[in-house]
């Protein structure tokens, strides 16, 4: 979905818009899209600079980086966005330098907001690096490859490097 800037009004656009699975191209190998995704934002606009605010709504299907399992999670992110022309007099490839000011704001080709591009952008930016099915998963064993989580799985424990034994009294010692 596009916005065309020629046709905003003065006054403030309100959208809400539901994307279908498969109309968003959000890409990711551990984490799809497990239903719709609900969009509600207010856009306003200065001449062709545009601020953006407004919300995503979805639920994930995920792998876990840790044990492997799948779960599900719920993206609800609320965003403030500002969005202005790309600057006049640029070439392919060619660099430009920011400012510490510009790193707040979006840019576009000054004629239409990508909203589709938006909406994934804000589900990608609402997830963590690494997504774990819980903050207490144990993850699988590295010898067996069971999962820890339901519970040991009986290899044998190595011995520790003696050369680490320094790290692990002052481990325990901040534990303390």
């Amino acid at each position: 979905m596009f916005i065309e800037i020629e046709d905003l009004r003065d006054e403030p656009l309100h959208v809400r818009h539901t994307y279908g699975l498969g109309e968003i191209a959000f890409k990711r190998a551990d984490a799809v899209l497990a239903e719709p995704v609900l969009t509600d934002f207010i856009l306003t606009h200065k001449d062709r600079d545009l601020h953006v605010d407004g919300s995503v709504k979805t639920i994930l299907r995920c792998r876990c980086a840790r044990c492997a399992s799948e779960f599900r999670r719920e993206i609800v992110a609320r965003f403030e966005l500002s969005y202005a022309p790309h600057p006049g007099n640029i070439k392919e490839n060619e660099e430009i330098e920011l400012k510490y000011e510009d790193m707040d704001i979006g840019f576009y080709d000054g004629v239409r907001l990508d909203v589709d591009l938006m909406v994934a952008e804000q589900i990608e930016l609402s997830l963590p690096m690494k997504l774990v099915c819980r903050d207490e998963c144990r993850g699988l064993c590295y010898r067996c490859g069971r999962d820890l989580n339901d519970g040991p799985c009986g290899c044998a424990q190595e011995e520790r490097d003696a050369r680490l034994s320094v790290l692990l009294e002052f481990r325990k010692k901040m534990d303390e």
